[in-house]
């Protein structure tokens, strides 16, 4: 994986995360990816921050959200999360976590 995807694919997960939950990431494009977001974060080293989005994914059936978004929104709606709270413990999780996820990108793409 580049440093350039890892950055995109970690920032992505960050950006959606931060603004409206583990919800807004698996409802919108970001979350065709969360197999290769997990993979990214550990390829940088962020244990916990993998970890608690593993949780998230495992509410899904089979433990991954589906990669096509048509098919991941209506499981969201219909059955993992109609009410929009069922991340809500993994939310806050993620919202204080502790690794530094800038900082290990960074580290990452100096490695190369």
């Amino acid at each position: 994986m580049t440093p350039a995807e890892v950055q995109r694919l970690v920032n992505n997960l960050e950006a959606e995360v931060n603004n409206g939950g583990f919800d807004q990431y698996f409802f919108n494009s970001a979350g065709d990816e969360a197999a290769a977001a997990i993979e990214a974060l550990e390829a940088i080293g962020a244990g916990r921050a993998a970890a608690i989005f593993r949780s998230a994914c495992a509410r899904f059936p089979g433990g991954m959200p589906p990669a096509d978004r048509d098919t991941r929104q209506t499981l969201l709606t219909e059955s993992v999360s109609p009410e929009g709270d069922a991340f809500e413990d993994d939310d806050d999780a993620f919202l204080n976590y502790e690794d530094d996820l800038a900082g290990l990108v960074a580290a990452y793409a100096e490695r190369g």
